[in-house]
């Protein structure tokens, strides 16, 4: 007598592999199963207060990121404040560089232009 291959056995060509979607519904009725025991071991009195606790702790997170938020908004405020003054001192004084350079480039070429008339004026 022949003895029949296990279902293990890899080399079998009788040997069938379980399909994902088995396994799925096996891991999520192994969940259900899970989330309702526990369900069920939690005191009656607590699943009670559990959504009043909740409720609190989300009141307590949503205040506090309010203030969260608030303070980076004013930090973010200041900080733009103060670029732009920065901005603008950086600003000012490039502008004030470039009148500078104007100028002294005009009075080379006014000295320049003086040179010129002046040996222009002296060949006659």
């Amino acid at each position: 007598m022949a003895a029949e291959p296990s279902r293990t056995e890899i080399g079998s060509g009788e040997h069938k592999r379980q399909e994902p979607a088995e396994l799925l519904l096996a891991f999520a009725i192994g969940a259900l199963v899970g989330v309702g025991l526990a369900a069920i071991w939690v005191p009656e009195r607590r699943r009670r207060r559990l959504p009043a606790a909740l409720s609190r702790r989300y009141q307590r997170m949503r205040k506090a990121s309010t203030a969260t938020l608030d303070e980076i908004r004013k930090a973010g405020r200041t900080i733009a404040g103060e670029f732009r003054e920065e901005l603008g001192a950086s600003l000012e004084a490039a502008r004030e560089e470039l009148k500078d350079m104007a100028r002294h480039q005009l009075d080379q070429m006014h000295q320049a232009l003086r040179r010129e008339q002046r040996k222009l004026g002296g060949s006659r």
